[in-house]
């Protein structure tokens, strides 16, 4: 008799240890059931150092957990002979610089005379600039093991200004994004003017999006050669996901603040995944 417990009890203890890895695994494991999304540093590492500066791209451009690096750009209206294209989020400096100007007022002979002074752990990086497209990309190409650049236009450019941010982008990968559909559409058209579709992807921003036009923007982008929608994450559900992955279309998500959500959304199978720090 106490064999035969000893039997049923040894069953039940094999049994509690396979349920409860099955259940582990169910709750707490998505990457052993499908692809890990892809991480963006929004404005650079920016939970570590101030946002859009040379110093936040290093630090996310060195973490290899990153795939990409986002931040902003701004065409200067002040630099008329050749295109000047500046990274700032806000259009007026003030927050980030304390001076009360519009970043599309400043030009090349200004950028020495602004220091960024507010943002996450100001004091510890002083002296900091407001970066040109050029230095952003450079930093990041220069600091990462392959990190993709993903660059937000903050409204359309100019044909010229486009012109010189593909010349800037060579035949590097890189993300092109905006809430502008035109200023999207502009890089697809120029991407493959310059016969280098294959590098340049595309996502439209959008804050949110009603559920009954999911099959109408996803059929829009997909017709236009736009790669990817990127919505705010509370807009996002497991419908959202897979009514544009039906059409071929991938889907980003941002801005997440912890790795509880992402790990939410990556089981939504989402494609990216934005965030200030490090939720991956």
């Amino acid at each position: 008799m106490i064999r035969k417990h000893s039997r049923l009890l040894s069953f039940l203890l094999v049994l509690s240890l396979v349920l409860s890895s099955f259940a582990f695994s169910a709750t707490d494991t998505y990457a052993a059931s499908f692809k890990r999304p892809k991480y963006i540093a929004h404005r650079g590492w920016s939970s570590k150092a101030p946002e859009n500066t040379l110093a936040a791209f290093t630090l996310a451009a060195k973490n290899s957990n990153f795939y990409g690096v986002e931040f902003d750009i701004w065409e200067s209206d002040a630099e008329k002979d050749e295109p000047l294209l500046l990274v700032m989020h806000d259009e007026n400096i003030r927050r980030m610089c304390g001076v009360n100007k519009s970043i599309r007022d400043v030009t090349r002979k200004d950028l020495d005379n602004y220091t960024i002074v507010s943002g996450k752990n100001a004091g510890k990086y002083p002296g900091q600039k407001i970066p040109t497209a050029d230095e952003a990309l450079s930093t990041i190409w220069e600091y990462s093991n392959g990190a993709v650049p993903v660059i937000e236009l903050k409204h359309r450019l100019s044909a010229k200004g486009l012109g010189h941010l593909f010349d800037l982008i060579g035949d590097h990968n890189v993300v092109i994004i905006s809430f502008s559909y035109s200023a999207v559409r502009d890089a697809v058209k120029m991407a493959r003017s310059r016969g280098i579709s294959n590098n340049v992807q595309t996502m439209y921003l959008k804050s949110k999006l009603s559920s009954k036009k999911y099959k109408k923007m996803a059929l829009k982008l997909k017709n236009a050669g736009i790669t990817a929608i990127s919505l705010r994450y509370t807009a996002v559900s497991r419908k959202t996901v897979k009514t544009f992955h039906k059409r071929g279309v991938k889907v980003c998500t941002w801005t997440l603040p912890n790795k509880k959500t992402a790990r939410k959304y990556a089981r939504m199978r989402v494609d990216y995944i934005t965030a200030n720090g490090a939720i991956y």
